[in-house]
């Protein structure tokens, strides 16, 4: 079983992602960092990430007008970064431009659809008339025609995405080993989301709250 797993590494200060990814950097098959982190530090912390030779996802959920979402992903070029996030909302001719933007700079795009933490109730009241999951196949297949790499999608959604657009790959947050969903809605377990086509976990807290030592051991086991 593929057991690509990105730990979210939701902290602020340089010494606790170095602490932490000290820690499990032999485990774990990439780095995220998240606004928290991106916001309070610079482009040569960002690049002193590097030294543990994993890939490093920099999830700045980038959405804006089009020129300004080409040349917020043209600054990525010398952060040593393989993975960056943009909405799709930007839409469809925005998202090509950002893309072609990323291969020149050897940065894979993923597209964010519905954050995991929204259901039906609060699509509706930002006055989306479709569901969660409608609302997820309109964006990706404005996901696949772009040509993005991958899609950032909650693990109900996978084997839909699969369907629709197969090339695309599926990176899943929302991943809880017990029903502790904290401000999660739409969770499966790791093993669970690995079965349905996930291609890589993305795992914060279940790893980062506690021991993640522990926790991450915890979480190769279950799939096992």
């Amino acid at each position: 079983m593929n057991k690509n797993i990105f730990v979210a590494c939701d902290v602020s200060s340089q010494k606790e992602i170095l602490d932490l990814i000290s820690k499990i950097h032999n485990e774990i098959s990439g780095i995220k960092i998240g606004l928290q982190y991106i916001t309070q530090h610079s482009p040569e912390d960002i690049k002193a990430l590097a030294k543990f030779n994993k890939p490093i996802f920099y999830d700045g959920k980038f959405f804006d007008i089009k020129n300004t979402l080409v040349e917020s992903i043209k600054s990525l070029k010398d952060l040593n970064v393989s993975y960056a996030t943009v909405h799709l909302l930007n839409g469809l001719e925005s998202l090509k431009a950002a893309n072609e933007a990323a291969i020149e700079i050897n940065v894979k795009l993923l597209g964010v659809s519905v954050l995991t933490s929204f259901g039906d109730e609060d699509l509706e009241l930002l006055g989306f008339k479709d569901q969660v999951e409608k609302q997820v196949i309109r964006l990706i297949k404005i996901a696949d025609k772009a040509n993005l790499y991958g899609v950032i999608c909650s693990p109900l959604e996978i084997k839909m995405i699969k369907e629709i657009a197969p090339k695309l790959k599926c990176f899943t947050p929302g991943i809880r080993q017990d029903d502790s969903k904290n401000d999660q809605k739409r969770t499966m377990n790791a093993k669970q989301a690995l079965e349905a086509g996930s291609d890589c976990l993305i795992i914060g807290r279940p790893i980062t709250k506690g021991d993640p030592k522990k926790n991450i051991q915890e979480i190769l086991s279950s799939l096992n």
